[in-house]
């Protein structure tokens, strides 16, 4: 008699929505348990089909989380494994679902496409770094917009083919740009951008162009190391994460106070390298900030605190520096994947901290990086006070009131710089204490973002802040330019210049470098208000002297050091704003 066979068991497939919800509960669980658990999902996950594009980047997210803190060298592969691979991914489910290709539009991971209108200087680097590969995106143009761009090219071409733009009727800008730059073998955009540079028109012109019709680009990210997926920068050593992510300090002025890692100016060659690394972190994300776009790859730092961190300081090319203020872009990197950006802008010994953390790091160690990033500011730059402006806690966004950021700054110490605010945040936080597990209604915490908030090192001074305003300086050299110059301000400039190295007592100014002479020229009718400006002693002069040739100096920092250890400068820029009178 022969024995029936049994029937082979069913494998039971279970839906990668499900295991990802898992992997999303324990993301940030370290411990030998949870690490096992994590390895067993993503295995599982590795070759299951996902067709939904919010599932894909929950995916995407989660692998990102992880690769930059990861476990152990088992799940550091694993993740790293699937990063390489997640273009197939992509391309299957652009192949499976036709809206995916929207659905994924602008969210900077491999294999999909960024449409943005990015500025003339950054437009002009991305095509250099990735030659062919960026299109203007003519689905975004309507016909008033592609007239736009029509209307710059006769300010760009020889004479004679104004013959051609002015009479073709069947050609318009993007058939006379193909035209134009198919024997040469460049797209339409690189065709536009290089016209811009050869045209003999000054830089700021050749930007205001460029970026007048608000120029949608076309950036597949195809096979690019520039996706968020795969960008990466080189790292030491590796930082596993088997306990609790840090939280917040107890005490943030005695984390202030604790000894410093050192701050290393990176050579020129490196500085290249990173200065392109945080312009691609921050395009594919459609993102952009002028004191990265103009990065001076002469000098850039990098900062290792520990745990995996390190910070890159980007100071500014020297052409677009603000008179007074000092700007440094930032990329905050974990285990060489880059988690975030932020910029500190010093002013003495303010300085003025915008960060963001992307939102798939987001919990994780990000207070730890923020502390670093407050501490690398007050132990390198001199920065005493922290100025943290009322838009990062949500007055206009609606990404703070959503992250509770008012209430971070807070118990770190920060209080509101208006007393209204102040005192509602006060009367808020003893309502909170009294009910244990309430929380702040978004009406409350709207109320709560209409202040900057501030931080002093020392306690004593906490009582309140009042800024230097650059607004009112500002205003005291048009009010010089009206009433002393009749609103000429290239005489203004030039007079007053010629007035401040008489002051000054400055020899040899015509040995000066082209920056440092451009320091003085953009500082000198400022300078001229200042009323006993003669009267100041030789150590003083001399000491404004050196301020103003680091303005046009290789470094910012320099310039930062320098105008804190000058209080008389200070006291006198603080009493011109605080006098003026419209």
């Amino acid at each position: 008699m022969m024995r029936k066979r049994k029937p082979p068991k069913t494998k039971i497939s279970i839906p990668a929505r499900i295991l990802l919800q898992t992997l999303s509960q324990i993301r940030y669980h370290f411990d030998p348990a949870n690490a096992l658990t994590r390895r067993h999902l993503l295995v599982q996950l590795r070759t299951l089909p996902i067709r939904n594009s919010a599932i894909l980047r929950e995916y995407h997210d989660l692998l990102s989380f992880h690769r930059a803190y990861p476990d152990d060298v088992s799940v550091l592969n694993l993740v790293e494994q699937q990063l390489q691979s997640f273009e197939r991914r992509v391309n299957r489910l652009l192949r499976a679902n036709e809206n995916a290709v929207d659905e994924l539009e602008d969210s900077g991971i491999a294999g999909t496409v960024v449409s943005h209108p990015y500025s003339y200087d950054l437009a002009r680097s991305l095509t250099q770094w990735y030659p062919g590969k960026l299109e203007i995106d003519w689905n975004y143009y309507d016909e008033d917009k592609s007239g736009a761009i029509a209307g710059m090219l006769p300010l760009l071409v020889s004479w004679q083919e104004n013959d051609t733009l002015d009479n073709d009727f069947t050609l318009d800008a993007r058939d006379w740009l193909k035209i134009t730059g198919h024997g040469k073998r460049l797209t339409e955009l690189e065709l536009l951008l290089k016209l811009l540079a050869t045209s003999g028109l000054p830089r700021p012109v050749q930007r205001h162009l460029f970026e007048s019709p608000e120029m949608a680009i076309r950036w597949p990210l195809a096979h690019s190391s520039a996706s968020r997926t795969l960008r990466r920068v080189p790292v030491k050593r590796l930082f596993f994460q088997q306990t609790s992510p840090l939280g917040r300090c107890a005490d943030l002025r005695v984390e202030l106070a604790r000894p410093i890692a050192p701050l290393k100016l990176l050579t020129r060659r490196e500085g290249d390298y990173y200065v392109r690394a945080i312009n691609e972190v921050l395009a594919v994300r459609v993102r952009e900030l002028f004191s990265i776009t103009g990065a001076n790859p002469s000098e850039v730092y990098r900062y290792e605190p520990g745990r995996g961190v390190q910070i890159f300081l980007f100071g500014t090319n020297p052409d677009i520096r603000l008179p007074l203020e000092a700007n440094f872009g930032a990329m905050l990197v974990r285990n060489g994947l880059p988690i975030g950006y932020g910029v500190g802008a010093v002013l003495f010994d303010r300085v003025e901290i915008a960060i963001n953390i992307f939102p798939a790091f987001r919990a994780g160690e990000s207070a730890f990086v923020i502390q670093e990033f407050f501490r690398v500011f007050h132990h390198h730059f001199g920065s005493n006070v922290l100025l943290v402006r009322s838009r990062q806690m949500g007055d206009g966004d609606d990404e703070p009131i959503k992250s509770g950021a008012f209430w971070f700054y807070y118990k770190l110490g920060f209080r509101a710089v208006r007393k209204q605010i102040r005192a509602l945040a006060d009367k808020e936080n003893e309502r909170l204490k009294a009910n244990p597990g309430s929380r702040s209604s978004e009406r409350t915490l709207r109320r709560l973002a209409k202040s900057d908030v501030f931080f002093h090192i020392d306690h004593a001074r906490m009582g309140g802040y009042r800024e230097l305003s650059l607004v009112n300086l500002g205003k005291v050299v048009t009010r010089i330019a009206r009433d002393k110059y009749d609103n000429d301000r290239m005489l203004a400039d030039t007079e007053c210049a010629t007035e401040v190295i008489r002051s000054l007592e400055i020899k040899g100014f015509d040995r000066w470098s082209r920056d440092e002479m451009v320091s003085l020229i953009r500082l000198a009718p400022l300078l001229s208000a200042i009323p006993d400006l003669r009267r100041w002693s030789r150590v003083e002069k001399q000491g404004l002297v050196k301020i103003i040739r680091a303005r046009g100096g290789s470094q910012e920092r320099q310039f930062v050091l320098l105008c804190n250890q000058h209080p008389r400068l200070y006291g006198s820029l603080r009493k011109l704003a605080d006098n003026y009178r419209a």
